[in-house]
């Protein structure tokens, strides 16, 4: 057993729920994602979400005696490989973590050794909740998710079931794409996805609160239902926010005559997020004499790949690779010159990155999967692309940068949007929604 394994097992260290006092209750989140435990009072966690968790903190602050998060535990070579993406949280923050098993264990392994004692851990944890806020389980053979809520429910604890991402289409799209053979798909269309959309069909009957991030979502499992909503989760503040005067600076920038359109990719270099397919577009353009840019900013493992691809189609002049940066004035900075931001996912996807591109005036130029359609309708500041065709998205290109008008529009709307959508309002609205549907909320906030 490696160190983070054993961290992984410790339930004895002080703070654990268990010492919890009785009378006090903590609001408990079930986190799929994975944390890193550097000692007994810290852990490093996703940088956008720990930021998220401080947020929450303030708002909460009053109603509960701490936020406790159960998750699995990163593995020291995942926190290795994504340090420079991770922030540090301590106790002291009001934030605790229990990080309950291994993210990398085997199905076999997660049901014989460990999902005995994750149930305990899980009771123990619920024990003391004032609320549960929890979600469905995408994991369906590590089901932990799902073990949560099904124990929430049998000790009667309300439940916030939040779902970020419309998968429908996956099964699909990957089937498509030749990603996933015959088999995988049949067997993800029959058994996968049923179990899935199972616990979308039982949350709104269930749980007191539901939060779905999609107005499809919203429309096909809970019509008709006061306490299911759609919502929004962003991370930006609105100190992150063009102000009117550098708003003005850009428009009058990106209209002048006979410039070249920058776009912007930030983020993880993986699959997924589909990098190539920009480039390819770029590509294209070029080969038509547009002058088009586009700058990648991130790292992973399609970086080597992604630079290959561009020293072989000759685009080295129009498409700059920089490594990651940290978010606020360093990704700000780097993002000043560009007119827009790009997003090429393979699959469904739901970048918070989005927000942060329009906070910073840039609109987007998206594939059409069901997360950019809904913001395009919603927002006015995103021009859709048919997916996964490199040729819809330089038409789409290539129509921005020969009207600026219509960019400037795009620009403006992007900025009003996400003034409208930071993340304390978003907060304070669904602190809102809690005291209006969950049991017991409002006493507790008292």
């Amino acid at each position: 057993m490696n160190e983070q394994t054993a961290h992984a097992l410790d339930t004895s260290m002080p703070g654990h729920p268990e010492q919890v006092h009785p009378k006090m209750k903590s609001y408990v989140i079930a986190l799929q994602g994975s944390v890193y435990r550097i000692d007994a009072d810290t852990w490093a966690v996703e940088s956008a979400y720990s930021h998220h968790l401080i947020e929450l903190i303030s708002s909460i602050d009053k109603s509960f005696s701490e936020i406790v998060v159960i998750c699995p535990a990163m593995s020291d070579e995942a926190y290795a490989r994504n340090r420079l993406s991770l922030s540090e949280m301590k106790r002291t923050s009001g934030v605790s973590f229990i990080t309950a098993y291994p993210e990398n264990v085997s199905p076999r392994v997660f049901w014989t050794r460990h999902a005995a004692r994750l149930l305990r851990e899980i009771k123990s944890t619920l024990r003391h909740a004032g609320i549960v806020h929890s979600g469905m389980s995408s994991d369906i053979w590590r089901p932990f998710m799902a073990m949560v809520n099904v124990t929430a429910w049998s000790m009667g604890k309300p439940v916030l079931f939040i779902v970020d991402i419309d998968f429908r289409m996956n099964t699909w799209r990957l089937r498509r794409l030749g990603v996933w053979s015959r088999k995988n798909y049949l067997t993800n269309r029959l058994f996968h996805d049923p179990m899935r959309w199972t616990q979308l069909w039982l949350a709104p009957r269930l749980c007191d609160l539901v939060l779905l991030k999609s107005p499809e979502l919203v429309r096909d499992f809970g019509k008709g239902r006061a306490h299911v909503k759609n919502f929004l989760d962003t991370v930006h503040a609105s100190e992150h926010i063009l102000s009117d005067n550098a708003l003005q600076r850009r428009l009058e920038s990106l209209r002048q005559p006979g410039t070249p359109l920058k776009l912007a990719y930030f983020g993880r270099l993986v699959p997924y997020k589909g990098v190539d397919k920009a480039i390819e577009a770029v590509g294209i353009l070029r080969a038509r004499g547009l002058d088009i840019r586009l700058s990648i900013i991130g790292d992973g493992p399609c970086r080597e790949a992604l630079s290959r691809q561009i020293a072989d189609g000759g685009l080295q002049t129009a498409v700059t690779m920089l490594p990651s940066v940290a978010y606020g004035e360093p990704l700000f900075a780097a993002l000043a010159d560009c007119h827009a931001s790009i997003a090429t996912p393979l699959r469904e996807d739901t970048p918070r990155s989005a927000f942060d591109s329009m906070a910073r005036g840039l609109p987007i130029i998206a594939f059409d999967i069901a997360y950019f359609t809904g913001l395009a309708e919603q927002s006015g500041a995103v021009a859709l692309a048919t997916w996964p065709d490199a040729q819809s998205l330089a038409g789409e290109i290539a129509a921005l940068s020969e009207d600026r008008e219509r960019l400037a529009e795009m620009t403006s709307n992007a900025v009003a949007f996400a003034r409208a959508n930071t993340q304390p309002i978003w907060l304070a609205r669904r602190q809102q929604w809690t005291r209006e549907h969950v049991r017991g909320y409002t006493e507790q906030a008292v």
